[in-house]
């Protein structure tokens, strides 16, 4: 007998949870050619001392922080999670629903946004 199928809720684009949007930032970057650094974030990662690999790191195990924001094609999001030491970084991420990448936006440490 094959093993079960676990229910997954249908995900609603038009009013997205957080802990969907987290879900899905997760899923999608599992695969590391599914996400698509700007060149601003870039120009971050080198500023912060950020390496590329803690946004994978961030992107793959991080939570939301806050609520998604819905723009006009996507929703942003803020992943964000304690690196070694004492400061929390946050890649700010923008989902697409009909695109399997999440796309960076910024990478910042998070004590600077409070």
């Amino acid at each position: 007998m094959p093993d079960p199928i676990p229910f997954r809720r249908p995900v609603n684009w038009q009013a997205l949870r957080a802990s969907d949007a987290e879900r899905i930032v997760r899923e999608r970057s599992e695969k590391t050619e599914n996400v698509k650094l700007s060149e601003h974030a870039f120009d971050r990662i080198e500023e912060r001392s950020i390496i590329a690999d803690d946004v994978y790191d961030i992107l793959r195990t991080g939570f939301i922080d806050g609520e998604p924001r819905a723009d006009e094609d996507a929703w942003t999001v803020v992943m964000t999670k304690r690196m070694p030491g004492t400061r929390r970084a946050g890649v700010v991420t923008l989902i697409m629903q009909q695109d399997a990448a999440v796309f960076v936006k910024t990478v910042e440490w998070m004590d600077w946004t409070r």
